[in-house]
């Protein structure tokens, strides 16, 4: 941090004033003693002029070679100073032109290790941490670390008030200050940049320094230049991580949507492709049992919580690695990795189990026991594309939706062909 707060020419500068007065006051010293025994000589009043004129143009040249060094020095540390500015302004322009390259353009993590670079270039941290507002804006969530002993940070919460980074989101300016970030740790130098939008924090940077950096020469317009710099850098490419979130999320029920999908069994059957027999893959296609009734007789709201209740029931009876979908309606699909005809009738049963004795209340007066219509498709035995698995999965749902499935029977439109 000294190269950007203290140049080597001004320190030179420095030792050059303070010297200046020792040397002038050395100088005076020695004209005056050399004056008196001049005058106390028995030399002649000819020679004692010479001596006297010796003095008085020694101690001129002294001055007079003191004062253009210092001159000099001076102009040197000006010299040197304007040189370090346009330095610092030509790394701070760095910033600039990966805000001006890259917004919109790269998700979070992405840009977080290109701000962290760019920062690099202007000051030498140990650390460095993005904090973001969690959707209630009522903590701070580190959503990216860089840099030495912080790799377990990421992820952990911090509310508004702990350490310069709570006084910095009140201040809304850079914060110093030294910090204790695991119990039993040096505490370390740190800065606290506040990120703002439209007057509002939203973010926080902090740089955590080496033990023996020196905070009293830190000069705060540096870290305002940078905060301002890479706001709207983060701010957008935390947009547009939430834009690729909301266009593959389901807004009523939170789960992924069919485009989700899509992607995930695209996925899954190139890996079930590679092995077939040691990654069987199902996937099922699912609805509620007189779903437009409920939204007849109760209203949509009531439609919307049959929804989530369904979504919650069939996601807890799911395994971990299964992936869970809403499609249109109230159809919900699952991918079941792995899952070959036996684990995926257990699958299904154990969604089955989870409904049973679970009511959900439609109105003050009447609550009602959800029912699901089940179809699978098997890849390699139904079809290979995803297409071909989802339309037979569907009709063998619309099978179950008869009372008497014996009289109608489904065929696949390609059994038939």
């Amino acid at each position: 941090m000294d190269k950007i707060t203290e140049t080597p020419a001004a320190s030179n500068n420095g030792r050059t004033a303070s010297t200046f007065p020792v040397i002038i006051i050395a100088a005076s010293l020695a004209a005056i003693v050399a004056t008196y025994f001049l005058a106390n000589s028995a030399i002649g009043v000819e020679p004692k002029t010479r001596g006297f004129s010796a003095i008085i143009g020694f101690f001129l040249a002294v001055c007079a070679l003191f004062y253009f060094w210092q001159k000099r020095a001076k102009h040197g540390a000006a010299v040197s100073d304007e040189g370090f500015a346009v330095d610092l302004d030509r790394r701070l322009e760095a910033l600039d032109e990966a805000n001006e390259f890259f917004t919109g353009a790269l998700g979070p993590a992405d840009t977080f290790r290109l701000v962290a670079n760019r920062i690099k270039g202007v000051v030498e941290y140990r650390s460095l941490a993005l904090l973001l507002l969690d959707a209630s804006r009522s903590h701070f969530v580190i959503s990216e670390v860089e840099g030495i002993g912080v790799s377990d940070q990421k992820g952990k919460v911090s509310s508004l008030d702990a350490g310069i980074s709570g006084r910095c989101y009140y201040t809304q300016i850079v914060e110093l200050g030294r910090e204790e970030f695991s119990r039993g740790d040096v505490a370390l130098p740190s800065i606290a940049i506040p990120l703002i939008r439209e007057a509002e924090v939203f973010g926080i940077l902090r740089l955590n320094f080496e033990p023996k950096f020196d905070l009293e020469k830190v000069d705060p317009s540096v870290f305002e230049s940078i905060g301002s710099r890479v706001a709207s850098l983060i701010l957008s490419s935390v947009a547009l991580a939430q834009s690729q979130q909301n266009a593959l999320t389901d807004a009523t029920t939170d789960l992924p949507n069919e485009r989700a999908f899509y992607l995930i069994v695209e996925n899954q059957i190139a890996e079930a492709s590679r092995n077939r027999e040691a990654r069987p893959l199902t996937i099922l296609a699912m609805d509620i049992k007189g779903f437009d009734e409920i939204n007849q007789k109760f209203g949509h709201a009531a439609g919307d919580r049959a929804l989530n209740f369904v979504a919650h029931t069939i996601k807890d009876n799911l395994r971990q690695m299964d992936f869970f979908a809403r499609s249109q309606n109230d159809e919900f699909l699952a991918v079941l990795p792995t899952a070959s005809k036996e684990m995926s009738s257990e699958v299904i049963a154990r969604i089955h189990t989870g409904f049973f004795g679970r009511k959900l209340k439609l109105s003050e007066t009447d609550s009602i026991e959800v029912e699901m219509n089940f179809g699978w498709a098997a890849y390699g035995e139904d079809g290979e594309t995803v297409d071909t698995l989802l339309n037979i999965a569907r009709i063998r749902k619309d099978q179950a939706k008869y009372s008497d499935p014996s009289k109608v029977l489904w065929f696949p439109k390609e059994l038939v062909n």
